[in-house]
């Protein structure tokens, strides 16, 4: 289904195509929902399920949501993120880069990277700028 939708936002107008990776999406949210049945945890599956809907819709509450899950999954040994996500290129920061990942985690190295975390305030306090430059909270 290829669809236009037009929209005025502070006096410019936007146009959208819906449907034009429809078929792409498909495969994705069918990817995406036999990777749900292999899940670790309510909060993987919970998010498989709203990625499928995403994929599927196109509805990006379901996205949001999905990534609300993503966050609450805590210390995954595998992790998976997809969409349009990063935004670094665009210079204003809005239009997102679509990505998807897998990560496993490697248990001997995270050891050593929660050592280094654990020490963190005995590094910061030798580096060569004021406290006022240092971010407390993220």
């Amino acid at each position: 289904v290829r669809e236009e939708k037009e929209e005025v936002f502070e006096g410019y107008t936007f146009k959208s195509k819906y449907g034009l990776y429809s078929e792409q999406m498909a495969q994705v949210a069918k990817c995406l929902s036999k990777a749900g049945e292999y899940a670790a945890n309510d909060e993987q599956r919970n998010m498989m399920a709203a990625y499928v809907e995403h994929f599927t819709n196109g509805d990006i509450t379901k996205h949001k949501e999905a990534q609300q899950h993503w966050v609450r999954d805590i210390g995954p040994i595998v992790e998976c993120n997809i969409g349009f996500i990063e935004s670094y290129r665009d210079p204003a920061g809005v239009r997102g880069e679509f990505e998807g990942f897998v990560a496993v985690v490697n248990k001997e190295m995270s050891k050593k990277f929660a050592n280094l975390v654990s020490r963190a305030p005995d590094f910061l306090a030798t580096l060569p700028w004021p406290q006022e430059y240092e971010k407390t909270n993220f």
